[in-house]
């Protein structure tokens, strides 16, 4: 056991020798190691040149941007601030040149702009009486409907009359022949005392036989009255009708009243009045040649002797003192 070696020295050996190897092959391999090295190194510096370039092109690209900024600025697009130089003035062009740039004249110019003028003019007229017919047409409609209603009103109203004026002429019909059944000597007295609004339409469609017979057994006052009230009773109606008439006949004077105004005034005079003042000699002259018979018979008749004048009244005798 003591002659057996250790394996700690043993393994250190071997480490060192180890270690020595790769010594020996670094040795061999550092030239080609610093010629990578170089070749690295040269590689590393050729492209320094070309990021100068770079940053000089970005730095143009950055002026161009710039300039184009500022030209976006300056067409006044909407979110950029408003460029500092003032725009120039824009005259507004004048009626002449607008005439020459549409090939017309001025004077044409303004003939079409007049017009134009006009046209609306007529079309905002058009409108209102357009609205105005609506209206119009509006009010006719209401107009209509109370016109009808009014027809309505009026065919009941007469209708209403109608039966109003049966159901008075059958009393009357039942009174008259109440009167006519009644002996005349009672009939006369009750006759008096009815008042003529009421006695006067049965009196009118009572038989002659019965109203004689009655009439002659009234008073002689009452039976006058009767009489007289019997044969005037329509004279209120024609007075109304005449009175109607010439209120007609005044309102026909008056509207041709001016029309007859306007046919006598004279003609104005014209340029041919010498010649229109010779016709009267002539047609005076012809005038005894066209003489009717009639007329000639007339003016060989005498005429009436005058009527002797009447003598004055004579003066009062004075009284003698």
């Amino acid at each position: 056991m003591k002659n057996m070696p250790r394996i700690l020295p043993l393994v250190g050996v071997a480490m060192g020798g180890v270690l020595a190897v790769n010594a020996l092959a670094g040795a061999k391999g550092l030239p080609n190691l610093f010629s990578g090295a170089k070749a690295f190194a040269e590689e590393a510096a050729k492209p320094s040149k070309p990021a100068k370039g770079a940053k000089a092109a970005k730095d143009t690209t950055d002026v161009a941007a710039t300039g184009q900024a500022t030209d976006v600025a300056a067409a006044g697009l909407p979110g950029l601030p408003p460029p500092s130089l003032k725009p120039q003035a824009v005259c507004a062009p004048t009626a002449a040149e607008l005439a020459k740039e549409a090939g017309l004249s001025p004077a044409e110019l303004q003939v079409l702009q007049s017009l134009g003028e006009r046209r609306g003019q007529l079309d905002q007229r058009e409108a209102d009486l357009n609205t105005q017919l609506a209206l119009m047409a509006a009010a006719e409609a209401k107009l209509d409907a109370k016109v009808k209603a009014l027809n309505g009103l009026k065919g009941d109203i007469v209708g209403l009359l109608n039966q109003a004026d049966q159901k008075e002429q059958a009393e009357i019909d039942r009174l008259v022949k109440v009167y006519e059944g009644m002996k005349p000597k009672d009939a006369a007295p009750r006759m008096v005392l009815l008042d003529d609004a009421v006695r006067l339409p049965i009196a009118a469609k009572m038989k002659e036989r019965s109203l004689s017979a009655i009439v002659a057994l009234m008073p002689p006052a009452e039976a006058k009255r009767l009489t007289e009230s019997l044969a005037k009773r329509f004279t209120d109606a024609k007075a109304m009708a005449a009175s109607a008439a010439a209120t007609a006949n005044n309102a026909a004077a008056q509207a041709g009243a001016p029309q007859t105004a306007a046919a006598a005034a004279p003609p104005a005079p014209t340029a041919q009045a010498k010649p229109a003042r010779k016709a009267p000699a002539k047609q005076a002259r012809k005038a005894p040649r066209k003489v009717a018979p009639a007329q000639a018979q007339a003016a060989n008749v005498p005429a009436a002797p005058a009527a002797p004048a009447t003598p004055a009244a004579a003066p009062p005798a004075p009284k003698a003192g």
